[in-house]
């Protein structure tokens, strides 16, 4: 089945080793350009996907030069009630992503990610769906539930209980399959949830790095952001080297 690559540049810091740069020069052990591997491979669009906006304007000015269109999305944690400084409230937090689909819905993800950042902040960024539902419009904004991380992941696979209130818009779903474990639990988790909420979901693909050969340099990475070592990483989902955009290729042609 055809899917779209969701990119992440290392804006999104410890997540990614690619980066947003616009250069034709190949250089020895530098990491990829998510914008070199678009030009390389005739992508009219790229979907990058970041858990901040401060790549937004490269990533917007080295594609738009290289006539390719940019669909930007930002991956936040919601919460109940982001106004709730307490362990307890955390519990409730799941990840969201949600694309701009124009320019005035870039500039509501510049409101919102304000907010997450300042007013939401308690240990990482985070909004609730009151703040979402201020700043909402579907003409400018669309809103996802990330495969990985989702309600539905946390729920599955912690003792969270995350309850979404999606009263504001309906949510598209992303599935993956990473060749990690339980892949198959959560795909069937988001089928029947989908189903019985009568909501679309379309399959995605997390690109972290170029090839299957840079996964030790993107495990390496990790390790030194998270202060873990190669021998235990305890990276949980990211433990495979099917993030990469040539796995992506090899699932296209086979499809």
């Amino acid at each position: 089945m055809k899917s779209i690559p969701l990119f992440k540049s290392h804006y999104s810091i410890g997540r990614s080793i690619l980066t947003l740069e616009d250069t034709e020069e190949k250089r020895e052990n530098y990491p990829s350009s998510i914008v070199e591997i678009a030009k390389r491979n005739k992508m009219k669009s790229v979907f990058l996907v970041e858990d901040t906006m401060n790549g937004f304007l490269e990533a917007y000015k080295n594609l738009s030069e290289a006539g390719i269109k940019l669909v930007f999305g930002y991956r936040v944690s919601v919460c109940d009630d982001s106004t709730d400084k307490s362990k307890e409230s955390i519990d409730t937090e799941s990840k969201f992503v949600i694309l701009a689909r124009n320019d005035e819905g870039y500039k509501k993800l510049i409101k919102i990610s304000s907010y997450a950042a300042c007013d939401g902040f308690y240990y990482q960024p985070r909004v609730d769906f009151s703040v979402l539902e201020k700043y909402w419009d579907d003409e400018d904004l669309q809103l996802c539930v990330p495969f990985y991380d989702s309600f539905l992941f946390k729920n599955s696979l912690t003792f969270a209980v995350c309850f979404p209130k999606f009263e504001f818009t309906k949510p598209v779903f992303f599935v993956e399959d990473n060749d990690v474990p339980f892949d198959y639990i959560i795909k069937k988790k988001v089928e029947s949830y989908c189903n019985e909420n009568k909501l679309q979901s379309i399959p995605v693909k997390s690109i972290y790095y170029e090839n299957r050969d840079d996964f030790k340099a993107y495990l390496t990475f990790r390790c030194i952001n998270n202060r873990t070592t190669l021998d235990n990483p305890r990276f949980d989902h990211l433990c495979s080297n099917e993030f990469s955009f040539d796995s992506w290729k090899e699932t296209q042609a086979k499809a």
